[in-house]
């Protein structure tokens, strides 16, 4: 496809204003305060949609409607999860951050387990995030590249280069605003899809529904005792209320936008924004899918089963593919700015978020930087090489994909999420058992890690018929690590008197 003279002017205004923010906010770095955390100073409302565009990745905004189209309904359980979610990082975690007054979340693990702890913390975050921006990189080239012709590696350069440049210059406070607008964007264009595809078959939402529910994609299993079932009820809100625990208490990307807030009230508020925003965009999300579903059924002539079994193995093009060739001139360019923006907002945030725990956790600590310029002139090379790496792993996930059979949910979930749920339980840990030492620590840390590969590549390792569902991997990792840790403290542990002081 050729994208008419107006989209590509709308995806130039959109390049143009995210490289104008992040100069403007180079001018007004000092030191590692600003360019870190913008001097703590960071709005509640701008720190919570930032948090809502760096998870919510291009992955999600192709992948939920995908699964929807292929698996029908089962992933918006998920949203079930918040009820247990909003309080404990609200009044649980959130407390606790903002009163360890650090830049790296990274430095209490040291104070508590160790400096080896810490630096197998701080590794684990920047490895997992650098392989989480290659993941997010590759999906929206790979959705871009059914829309414009474009290759590939040439659109992964593209998106990296420019989010490289506008996240170098500057810092934290370009990230955030960024994220403010891409988040606009990223909601204008899940809005526009439904609606263009209400007004253009002259059917809405009942009728979609109808249909999906006759092709059997609104049923999902509430819960199963056998492990290989894809996905249930219990299983999403789970595997979603453990991923939001350990990603906003021990994520260096999301607690960083809470340390940037003046105080624990204002966090408490950047929580309930985020919250309210995700439910609200995988709600569209997953509308969109419906829509989409219904679009093609009317187009395809076929009995509603039959469309089901044919759509069901591309589900994950539809969406690109419902832009590339039936949205008008201007639209088209609006959703692929969009994805575009989800991209991008996700890559500034992993940069800005592996910059300062290498800055904070590797070179302050090992005594490597000599005055504030040089910290910031080493933070912003940071951000560079970590983009540059991201870039490079996206390209290693384009020719793996080529070969594979997952989807993008399986890909972010079996792919991505290895080191999440041991990382979150090395962080509660920490004061869920006060003898426990580093080793202890550690050592659950590590079974944690085994269990939750085991899981996700549970077929390729041990030559399983059907795989163990990858909505396991969270809990069952987590879960693992925490009961490791208490069986392990029970060997290594501090001195009593260690022990007895807060940790």
């Amino acid at each position: 496809m050729h994208l008419h003279p107006l989209d590509l002017f709308v995806v130039a205004l959109y390049f143009a204003g995210m490289t104008a923010i992040g100069y403007y906010f180079s001018r007004r770095q000092s030191d590692q305060a600003s360019y870190f955390l913008g001097d703590r100073q960071v709005h509640w409302f701008l720190a919570g949609i930032s948090i809502i565009a760096t998870l919510l990745s291009t992955v999600s905004y192709l992948a939920v409607p995908g699964e929807m189209i292929r698996y029908g309904i089962g992933f918006a359980s998920s949203l079930l999860g918040f009820i247990i979610i909003l309080p404990v990082v609200s009044f649980l975690i959130i407390p606790f951050l903002m009163r360890l007054k650090v830049t790296s979340i990274y430095e209490h693990i040291e104070v508590r387990f160790g400096f080896g702890a810490r630096m197998l913390a701080a590794t684990t975050f920047v490895v997992s995030r650098i392989i989480w921006m290659g993941l997010i990189c590759y999906t929206a080239a790979f959705a871009i590249t059914a829309m414009t012709g474009w290759s590939i590696p040439t659109l992964i350069l593209v998106m990296a280069g420019i989010t490289i440049l506008y996240t170098a210059m500057g810092g934290i406070k370009a990230v955030i605003w960024t994220d403010l607008f891409q988040f606009l964007i990223l909601l204008s264009g899940a809005v526009v899809t439904p609606f263009y595809i209400a007004f253009s078959t002259g059917h809405g939402p009942a009728d979609w529904w109808e249909t999906f529910s006759a092709a059997g994609r609104t049923e999902v299993p509430v819960f199963s005792l056998d492990p290989t079932v894809r996905l249930t009820v219990i299983g999403m809100i789970v595997s979603k209320v453990v991923w939001d625990i350990c990603t906003h208490g021990a994520d260096q990307v999301a607690a960083q936008r809470y340390l940037s807030t003046s105080s624990a009230r204002m966090a408490r508020r950047s929580v309930l924004v985020s919250a309210s925003g995700n439910i609200v965009m995988v709600f569209l999300l997953l509308t969109v899918g419906l829509s989409l579903f219904y679009f093609f059924f009317v187009r395809s002539g076929l009995p509603v089963q039959e469309f089901q079994q044919q759509i069901a193995h591309g589900a994950d093009q539809v969406f690109p593919r419902f832009i590339a060739s039936n949205l008008p001139a201007g639209f088209s360019g609006l959703i692929l700015a969009a994805l575009l923006a989800a991209v991008m907002s996700s890559l500034s945030s992993g940069m800005n978020s592996i910059s300062s725990v290498v800055v904070t956790d590797f070179c302050e600590r090992l005594g490597l930087l000599k005055g504030l310029q040089g910290g910031l002139l080493l933070a912003r090379s940071i951000t560079v090489i970590s983009g540059v790496l991201g870039a490079l792993v996206a390209l290693l996930v384009s020719n793996f994909m080529q070969r594979g059979t997952w989807n993008l949910i399986e890909l972010m979930e079996r792919g991505n999420h290895l080191f999440v749920a041991p990382l979150g339980a090395l962080f509660f840990t920490g004061f869920l058992f006060a003898r426990a030492d580093g080793r202890a620590a550690i050592g659950g840390f590590l079974a944690g890690v085994f269990t939750s590969m085991s899981i996700s590549f549970s077929r390729e390792l041990y030559g399983l018929e059907r795989p163990i569902g990858f909505v396991w991997n969270l809990p069952a990792s987590f879960v693992v690590s925490i009961v490791a840790t208490w069986l392990l403290g029970l060997v290594f542990h501090r001195p009593a008197a260690a022990a007895a002081r807060p940790a």
